[in-house]
């Protein structure tokens, strides 16, 4: 009788306990939309240090398009800016939580970094669902 009393609680205990201990684990995905162009040096660049933070950030999701032939890109970049209120008139164009970044230097790969950080911890929005 004690050892069946054991395997009820260690059952109850994997059944209840142990999926929200494994789920508290667990963060949604930082996404990041990376809006490029074939032989554009800035979106080369950008694409590898993106590359790099992947591998630093494994929580991040990286959609990136490149625009110069592809129509549907062109019309997401198009809608996404408008969302941010923003008029980009070149490429890399990066939009990450509640920003959108245009161009791409150490000072915007700073900022890019600062914010995937923030949305580790905060859990930011998806651009494409930004209102």
């Amino acid at each position: 009788m004690r050892y069946l009393r054991i395997h009820v609680l260690v059952l109850i205990a994997v059944v209840f306990i142990f999926p929200f201990n494994s789920l508290a684990g667990l963060k949604n995905p930082v996404i990041i939309y990376f809006f490029w162009t074939e032989g554009c040096p800035f979106c080369a660049k950008e694409k590898e240090f993106l590359k790099f933070m992947k591998k630093k950030y494994p929580e991040i999701e990286i959609k990136d398009y490149e625009v110069g032939y592809n129509v549907y890109a062109r019309q997401l970049l198009q809608t996404l800016s408008k969302s941010y209120n923003i008029n980009p008139t070149g490429v890399p164009v990066t939009f990450i939580g509640d920003n959108a970044i245009i161009g791409f230097n150490e000072k915007t790969a700073n900022q890019i970094e600062k914010v995937i950080k923030y949305c580790i911890k905060n859990t930011c929005e998806d651009p494409l669902y930004k209102k």
